[in-house]
Parts: structure tokens; C-alpha cells; sequence
């Protein structure tokens, strides 16, 4: 292993916002690691073409998690999009708001994620974190003490050997599946989203302001939030088998089903779209097992949540720092961290499908619609 140059004590699959997070948390504890990030998108668009990424809002106590990571400051320079509440139409026509006013945080944020991704790298990159961009593991192989990985970056086939391994490849969990880990699928959530550009930012009659809303309807809820450049992100969110049945994916179907809706109609009214229908995976997803021989899962490759409940890069900025502790602690010989780490988990998993189950069960109005059925369909469902 000593006389391989490309030898780490840390090798990160994935370099999206939970293994830029844990990769941050790792040197924050312990600047003398030597830690990689594989990552198989580029670092840039080389092309540099429009790409249009799905956006989130942060909540405001995600602020002590930035803090903790000591990302603070360069976050706030950014200058994303402020976010003082959500609105909802659930067991409801009507309009009902969360304002943040009444948070002890503050406000919270709705982000670009292509510039928030750029920004978790090049934060990970002023410590010291290397990148292999453009890069897969073909094959991992467990030594006596090392992870030998086969990877290809580029143009060539890299030998890279790492004393821990971790997996931040999303829902795909590709090392956690190399490692015979099983994902468990609790539903068949797709959303099917669409982007608009607004005529006129200052031309707003919904009440809803820059906030993010969602609104239901019988067959799913829709979600709308804005984006920097006056950009609109709607997005429908219900089951493949009722996608696929209501043609979601064709443009007319799509703009058919929104022209029913009140709230979220309302919000387009003044824009033009900008992109075609475009689906993405949305399901509830969990891991068998999270953690194993010198590795371990985090952000949505250990655990993946219901958009309902934004949580997915909170989740991946609260998590990074359990994965960090438990990382050290392996490295030390002390196999006690992953078994924490897996506990802690399995914990927010647990209470996450309890908050869920409450949420669904507010919207009673489509008692005879299969994707509500599904959503009350007491602890079966879960």
C-alpha cells in the first residue's frame, strides 16, 4: 500500500453536498488526513450550457450545521435567494403559511444547487480534499487492512487504495451495493418537473412572494419555488404507475394537469417554460445495512426521504458530521463509531416515517385516489 501513490487514508464515492460535507467534517477534526473524492461528473459544464437543476429550501437551523462545518462566512456570500416561510394548500383549497418568522434561526434560504455544489467542492478543495472528476470505481476489493479500488478516471484505470471508504453516491449506492448492502424501496414517488422563466418579478397576485408552495390534487401534490435569474421550478409529484398512466412526461399532459390547480397555476401565469417535462426518482429509500468492514453511507446513498419534507441537504450537512466521528474512530481501531453511527440512522429513519405518516394523513379530501390510499394506508405503508 506505501509504495502506490494513490494511497489515502479517506476516499469519498461522490462528490455531491454529503461527501463534500463529510469530507469537510473529516479534515475539520483532523487536518493530517489524506482524503479523495471520486466524483464522476466534471468539475465545470464544459460546454458551459444551460443546465437547470432541481433547487431546494434550506430551513433556517441549517445555519448551526454550516457553522459547524466552518462554512459559514463563504456561505453567505453567496447571496442566495432569502426564504421567509412556505406555503401550503394540504386538506385544503386555501392558502395556509409557515412563516420563519417565528424561528429562532432566522430566515432560511432557496438555493441554486448548481452553485451550491460548486461551492461544497471548492470549500473541500481550500482543505486540502483532492478531486478525481470524471471518475467510477469499476470493482472494490477488501484488503487486511486497505480498500484496494479499481477506478476510471478519464482516459486511464487508477489503483487507488484507502484505509476507509465512503459511500455518497445518492440513491444509486453504488459502493454500498458493491458491498452487498440492500436498497429498500418503501414506494414509487417520481417528480415530474418543469422550468419557467417569469415576465416580470415584480408581478406577484398569489401571496406566495418568493416562498415555496405545495398544493394537492388526487392523484399527488405539486411543487413550485423560485430561482435565481426569475426562474420558477414546478414540479408534480406522485407515483410512476400514475405518471406513466397520465403521460406526464409529454409536455400537453403536464401543462393539462396544472391548469387545474389553483395556487400553482396562478404562479405561471405571467412566464414562459423554459425546459420539457423531466422526471427524476423520489422514493423513500433505505439501506440494510449503512455502515461494514472499514465503510459506511451517508447523505441519500444511507437513507433517502420523501420530498415532503425537505430535508435532503439538511439531512446530508447533519449526517456528514456523525459519518465524520464514526470514520475517526474506525481509523483508530475502534469499530464502536460504526455501530453508532448505524443506530443514529436507523433512528431518524424511524422518526422520519412517523412525521410522514402524520403529514399524508391531513390530506383526507381523495379518499378513492390510489396515491392517497397508498399514503394511509397505516403502518403497512411504512
Amino acid at each position: 500500500m506505501k509504495n502506490n501513490p494513490y494511497t489515502y487514508d479517506v476516499v469519498v464515492i461522490g462528490g455531491g453536498v454529503a461527501g463534500c460535507a463529510t469530507a469537510i467534517a473529516l479534515k475539520n477534526e483532523a487536518p493530517e488526513l489524506r482524503i479523495a473524492i471520486i466524483e464522476r461528473k466534471p468539475s465545470f459544464n464544459p460546454n458551459n450550457t444551460c443546465v437547470y437543476r432541481i433547487g431546494e429550501t434550506l430551513p433556517p437551523n441549517a445555519s448551526q450545521q454550516l457553522q459547524k462545518l466552518g462554512i459559514w462566512s463563504s456561505f453567505l456570500e453567496c447571496n442566495f435567494i432569502t426564504a421567509y416561510g412556505t406555503s401550503a394548500a394540504w386538506g385544503s383549497s386555501e392558502l395556509y403559511h409557515n412563516e420563519y418568522i417565528y424561528s429562532p434561526y432566522g430566515y432560511g434560504w432557496h438555493l441554486d444547487r448548481i452553485a451550491f455544489d460548486q461551492f461544497m467542492i471548492k470549500e473541500a478543495q481550500k482543505r486540502g480534499i483532492l478531486f478525481y472528476f470524471e471518475s467510477s470505481i469499476t470493482s472494490s476489493e477488501k484488503k487486511t487492512k486497505y480498500w484496494s479500488l479499481q477506478v476510471n478516471y478519464k482516459q486511464d484505470i487508477l489503483s487507488i487504495n484507502s484505509s476507509f471508504a465512503i459511500d455518497a453516491t445518492g440513491k444509486k449506492a453504488a459502493f454500498s451495493s458493491l458491498q452487498k448492502s440492500t436498497k429498500i424501496k418503501k414506494d414509487q414517488m417520481v417528480g415530474v418537473y418543469r422550468f419557467y422563466v417569469s415576465k416580470d418579478q415584480h408581478n406577484d397576485t398569489t401571496g406566495i412572494g418568493n416562498g415555496t408552495c405545495v398544493e394537492t390534487d388526487q392523484n399527488g401534490w405539486w411543487y413550485s419555488a423560485t430561482l435565481p435569474n426569475k426562474t420558477i421550478v414546478v414540479g408534480y409529484m406522485t407515483d410512476a404507475d400514475i405518471a406513466n398512466q397520465l403521460q406526464l412526461r409529454k409536455k400537453e399532459a403536464f401543462d393539462n394537469l396544472l391548469s387545474r390547480t389553483k395556487h400553482t397555476n396562478n404562479r405561471i401565469k405571467n412566464t414562459t417554460h423554459i425546459s420539457q417535462p423531466q422526471v427524476t426518482a423520489a422514493h423513500t429509500q433505505y439501506l440494510s445495512t449503512v455502515t461494514g468492514d472499514s465503510w459506511l453511507a451517508v447523505g441519500d446513498a444511507a437513507s433517502s426521504y420523501d420530498p415532503i419534507s425537505s430535508l435532503g441537504i439538511f439531512k446530508s450537512l447533519t449526517m456528514s458530521q456523525f459519518a465524520a466521528y464514526a470514520t475517526l474512530d474506525d481509523l483508530k481501531g475502534d469499530r464502536s463509531g460504526l455501530q453508532k453511527y448505524q443506530q443514529i440512522i436507523t433512528q431518524d429513519y424511524k422518526g422520519y416515517l412517523k412525521k410522514r405518516q402524520e403529514y399524508y394523513a391531513q390530506e383526507d379530501r381523495y379518499t378513492t385516489s390510489l396515491f392517497w390510499k397508498r399514503r394511509h394506508a397505516n403502518q403497512n405503508y411504512n
